[in-house]
């Protein structure tokens, strides 16, 4: 497996970084699930008021492009504005002794490739990635958009690709050649290829 990086960092070695991402993200290395709900006992709002931690972090990446090959194959991109690495042994955490990435400023994950060939990206404002949860989640004008171009469009969203899985219990709203969809709630491949609204709301908006 090999790692391409181009960035500009406070710190020497983003390669490091983006190793410990990548890697972590699940690509065949890790172990961790994503759960099929959202732990019990923390909202999505208290795991976002958790990473807004005092002091500094211990590594900033700015402008960052990551390439992740296994086996001699693209697996995904990551490309961000800003990114920190922020070790949270101290206080209360699900995992407390789990380092933890914030991705700030706006970003982009392509899935299936890079940034000129791929099956789907994930945009959004704002992320974290816990190494010992195993998943990448994205805040904030948050758009999923698949190979089809069918496009999600939600407030909060888990990506997984050690599980195939991308989740939310937040309303969604999907484009598609069809028609507009609409609900709360949705569960899909890591591709957005086969997806599933679990509460619809309201009727189908059929397009012209």
């Amino acid at each position: 497996m090999s790692l391409t990086a181009r960035s500009t960092t406070s710190r020497p070695a983003p390669r490091a970084w983006a190793a410990v991402v990548f890697l972590g993200l699940g690509l065949s290395m890790g172990c961790a699930t994503a759960p099929d709900h959202e732990p019990p006992g923390q909202s999505v709002d208290a795991q976002a008021t958790d990473i807004l931690r005092e002091g500094a972090p211990i590594q900033v990446v700015e402008q960052g492009y990551f390439e992740y090959t296994e086996r001699g194959k693209l697996i995904q991109a990551l490309e961000a504005n800003r990114l920190e690495r922020w070790d949270h042994s101290e206080g209360e955490s699900p995992q407390p002794d789990a380092p933890l990435w914030q991705v700030s400023e706006g970003f982009t994950l392509f899935i299936g490739g890079n940034r000129d060939r791929h099956a789907a990206t994930l945009k959004a404002d704002r992320g974290t990635y816990n190494d010992q949860a195993g998943r990448l989640e994205a805040w904030d004008n948050v758009v999923l958009v698949n190979n089809k171009g069918e496009r999600l469009e939600t407030e909060h969203l888990v990506w997984s690709h050690d599980s195939d899985l991308v989740y939310t219990t937040r309303p969604v709203s999907i484009e598609t050649a069809q028609g507009l969809l609409r609900g709360r709630g949705l569960r899909s491949d890591s591709r957005f290829e086969r997806y599933e609204i679990l509460n619809p709301t309201g009727s189908f908006e059929v397009g012209n």
